[in-house]
């Protein structure tokens, strides 16, 4: 399993390839929408490219509550946890 800090930086840049921000200038605290210009299209992309990159099945409904660039992270790391287990 990854570590944490390679988890953040590979979600991070995942993000970047769907917003106009350069990954290094991403930060953990930033909201999706009013900081970094994510829209439902954009936010629907990043669920496929989580599901492709990752091997996660995220449902609409889970990515429903995700505000920030650490709620993403959270999310991830939940299901790759839950996956893990199983």
């Amino acid at each position: 399993m990854e570590t944490p800090a390679d988890l953040d930086a590979r979600i991070i840049k995942l993000i970047s390839q769907v917003v106009p921000v350069k990954p290094e200038q991403i930060k953990r605290g930033d909201r999706l929408r009013e900081d970094l210009g994510m829209d439902s299209v954009c936010s629907m992309e990043l669920l496929s490219m989580l599901a492709e990159e990752l091997d996660l099945d995220v449902g609409v409904e889970d990515a429903a509550g995700i505000r920030t660039v650490a709620d993403t992270i959270a999310l991830a790391a939940r299901f790759l946890r839950a996956k893990a287990a199983a």
